[in-house]
């Protein structure tokens, strides 16, 4: 039977015109909700039908009080506990007058081990009565009575998304209720499953039988009102006097379930206040948390600002520095204070200084000759790596080509009284060019034209062949002699020199400084270590190292 009317209308109905299809109406709505509440209270089938019977008569006698913003499936749920109740207390009436006491305990007890959610059906039903009414009512109409979502919405007066969210909301509600009191596995899943459980269908003839009983119980009351009111006025002061009395004890007992749902709303307000109170407790522990990590952030920002004031002022000096320099720069004179380490000279001064000089026997560049090119920290660290891959390069070429042009022997004339040994190294050619080239196209990568310019001029123009790096150049195009002599000093001591010769022809040569040390620094590592060292080996002297008479 399907009616488009709200339950409110159809008990409006019933109550002004006794229309019993629409009692019977409201009766088939929810009846599976009664029933299933009642069972799970008196867990007695014959006993939750005549609950059930109960409730629906207690409501064909309530008709007339609903207002269209009543929830009657919360009322149903509220009647049917009190019902279910009111039946537990005649029942143990009944069998403590039978003297069967050891009897119930035998017939209540399960055989089966109780399951997870069947201990929380216990607790379902005072945790349903804390809920607000409109969420009670979500619930009830969801889960005992099947409505959709759609249908819940449309009996609460919102939409389905509103009425999902109101479900949503109340089991959220009931599973913290099941967690506050040690059922900490009680979820969102669990609750649900809990409330479908317990739904219940009602027998077919309940719903007819019930709404038959109730409106049988109810429209006597209905008809007999007036004759009720005539005989009123018939009646002595004594008997008008009670019917006042009673007449006026009517409200206050109209006021009693009043009263119960305040008392429940204030039990729900009670448990709210202690779980706002919670919360405030752990919302104040996290806000202590997090003034202690204030605090600590504080002092580390206070350290961090303390590490940077040095650096600050560095940048500050380097500022005022910069902007002095800038000053001087844009000056018309050519001359700078004394207390800097810079002089301005003309650019076409640079062409004349020799920067090729600034370049050691390893590679390195000497840091006066960094700042004359204004070198960079990156383009000196680049600058110096390309150099020393290249006489490294170089050096394993030639110690690859070099043969020895003498065996160890006494020097006559002005070189009397010295051994010497030559190593001649023949025109390296295309492979010397192409690593020459390399290493041009490293600096001038790295440098610029011009400051590449001003660092190799010389040794290109020039092709020194006074240190290692001008001996590599000039091995490119020309072969060369290498020739290593020691000598017996006043004292018995030996000294160690070095000496490059250009086709046999003279060149340039060098020693060490210190009379007490044989040091040949003059030629690469790859060239000492294959002719010098080993020669030396023999003599019982030692490259680099202090050494006596032999």
């Amino acid at each position: 039977m399907n009616d488009g009317r709200t339950d409110v209308e159809l008990l409006q109905a019933f109550a002004r015109r006794a229309d019993q299809r629409a009692f019977a109406v409201v009766v088939k709505r929810h009846a599976d909700l009664v029933y299933a509440t009642a069972l799970r209270k008196v867990e007695d089938p014959g006993a939750a039908e005549e609950v059930t019977q109960n409730v629906f008569a207690a409501l064909a006698r309530k008709a007339w009080r609903f207002a269209p913003d009543d929830s009657l499936p919360a009322w149903l749920h509220r009647t049917t506990l009190l019902e279910s109740k009111a039946w537990w207390r005649a029942e143990l009436r009944r069998r403590r007058r039978e003297q069967t006491a050891a009897e119930l305990g035998t017939t209540m007890n399960r055989s089966e081990e109780p399951t997870a959610l069947h201990t929380l059906v216990p607790l379902l039903d005072d945790a349903l009565l804390l809920l607000r009414e409109k969420d009670r009512t979500a619930l009830l109409l969801r889960y005992h009575e099947g409505r959709s979502l759609r249908d819940v919405g449309v009996a609460l007066g919102v939409g389905e998304d509103a009425a999902q969210k109101r479900v949503s909301g109340a089991l959220e509600k009931l599973a913290r209720f099941f967690q506050r009191r040690g059922f900490k596995t009680a979820t969102l899943a669990a609750t649900a499953e809990v409330l479908r459980n317990t739904a219940r269908s009602a027998p077919a003839s309940l719903a007819a039988s019930a709404a038959h009983a109730a409106a049988e119980a109810a429209l006597p009351a209905l008809a007999g009102l007036t004759a009720f009111l005539a005989r009123f006025a018939s009646l002595t002061r004594v008997q008008t006097a009670a019917v006042c009395v009673v007449v006026a004890t009517v409200p206050v007992a109209c006021q009693w379930p009043r009263t119960r749902a305040a008392k429940l709303q204030v039990a729900e307000w009670q448990t709210r206040l202690q779980a706002d109170r919670e919360r405030a407790g752990e919302l104040q522990a996290e806000v202590e948390r997090l003034q202690v990590a204030s605090s600590r952030l504080d002092s580390d920002l206070a350290q961090a600002t303390a590490a940077l004031a040095p650096q600050r002022q560095a940048a500050a000096r380097l500022e005022d520095l910069r902007q002095r320099l800038q000053s001087l720069l844009t000056a018309t004179d050519y001359r700078w204070p004394d207390d800097l380490p810079f002089v301005r000279i003309p650019k076409s001064i640079l062409t004349n200084l020799d920067c090729t000089a600034a370049i050691s026997r390893t590679g390195t560049v000497e840091e006066w000759g960094a700042q004359v090119l204004g070198m960079t920290s990156e383009e000196h660290t680049q600058t110096e790596q390309a150099f020393g891959e290249y006489l490294h390069d170089v050096a394993e070429l030639v110690a690859s080509r070099a043969y020895e042009t003498n065996a160890p022997q006494v020097m006559m004339g002005a070189f009397s009284n010295k051994l010497a040994k030559a190593i001649a190294v023949p025109r390296l050619g295309e492979e010397a060019r192409a690593l020459v080239a390399d290493l041009r196209d490293r600096v001038q990568r790295t440098l610029g034209s011009e400051r590449d310019e001003l660092l190799l001029q010389r040794w290109e123009t020039e092709k020194s062949g006074w240190s290692w790096l001008g001996a590599c150049r000039q091995l490119t195009e020309e072969p060369q002699v290498f020739t290593v002599w020691i000598e017996r000093r006043p004292g018995g001591v030996w000294h160690g020199e070095e000496w490059t010769n250009a086709k046999g022809s003279g060149g340039g040569g060098g020693g060490a400084n210190r009379e007490d040390e044989l040091h040949f620094s003059f030629l690469p590592d790859s060239m000492r270590s294959r002719f010098f060292d080993p020669w030396l080996g023999q003599l019982g002297l030692t490259n680099g190292a202090p050494v006596t008479d032999p």
